[in-house]
């Protein structure tokens, strides 16, 4: 969204339903690979246009790695499991809250790191709004953000209803899979500002912080203010997160 804003676009983000990022890396231990330190040399799986890999000179210089450590090899989004079995790769990159369907299959063989570990920590998964129209029914988008702000802590108060409802709409899903997946994207959608100013919150720090990210490794056509890519005004701060309800 911030290189689409750069070329134009108008686009303002409203909520974040993810706090935490979850771009992670993960590997096999007895593949001679403990942590970030022992990538060097392997191969990680994805596709050619995952995030994981366009932003990887990002996550090699937090990692203290030479941008050309690794090598990386073409895996569909619904192969990499096997890949990573089959040691066509050593290492893939994936979404945090799928993290079960790997510690089920490989157990204490598995290694991973969740790019917030190691300091990087960009917004995803957010709400997007068109500016204009934004500017034109704001009390439109305040209700709708506000609606999903209840949604959204309705379910971590009691996920049954909410489950009920994507399964019936949704074929093919597995129950325990989804309730797995669940209790990964409560710990995503948990930081220090969700809890305290308004689940959904977007923090300008962190905003400018992604904007550098974005600026350095994938460009900007024309430098705007990143103040102006998101609000959070259409917030409700008396809905929050509960991390009460947050397995540790």
């Amino acid at each position: 969204m911030l290189v689409a804003k750069s070329k134009g676009a108008d686009t303002v983000a409203v909520m974040s339903v993810y706090a935490n990022t979850g771009q992670t890396f993960y590997w096999l231990k007895s593949y001679g690979v403990n942590g970030v330190k022992d990538f060097a040399g392997h191969k990680i799986g994805n596709p050619p246009g995952d995030a994981s890999r366009v932003m990887w000179p990002a996550f090699a210089k937090a990692a203290g790695l030479s941008p050309d450590a690794v090598g990386f090899v073409n895996v569909g989004p619904t192969a990499k499991i096997a890949a990573l079995k089959s040691h066509t790769v050593d290492i893939i990159s994936d979404f945090y809250n799928e993290h079960d369907l790997k510690v089920i299959e490989f157990g204490q063989d598995l290694g991973y790191v969740n790019w917030k570990d190691i300091g990087l920590n960009p917004y995803g998964n957010s709400l997007i709004v068109n500016g204009a129209y934004l500017q034109k029914n704001p009390k439109v988008v305040e209700d709708f953000v506000r609606v999903t702000q209840k949604a959204f802590a309705a379910c971590v108060a009691d996920v049954t209803p909410c489950l009920k409802a994507l399964l019936d709409q949704v074929s093919g899903l597995d129950k325990e899979n989804q309730e797995r997946q669940w209790e990964r994207i409560k710990f995503l959608m948990t930081d220090e500002f969700t809890t305290t100013k308004g689940l959904g919150w977007i923090d300008g720090e962190r905003m400018k912080k992604d904007y550098e990210l974005v600026q350095t490794y994938l460009g900007m056509e024309k430098p705007f203010d990143v103040t102006t890519a998101f609000t959070t005004k259409m917030l409700d701060p008396g809905i929050k997160m509960d991390a009460s309800k947050v397995k540790k």
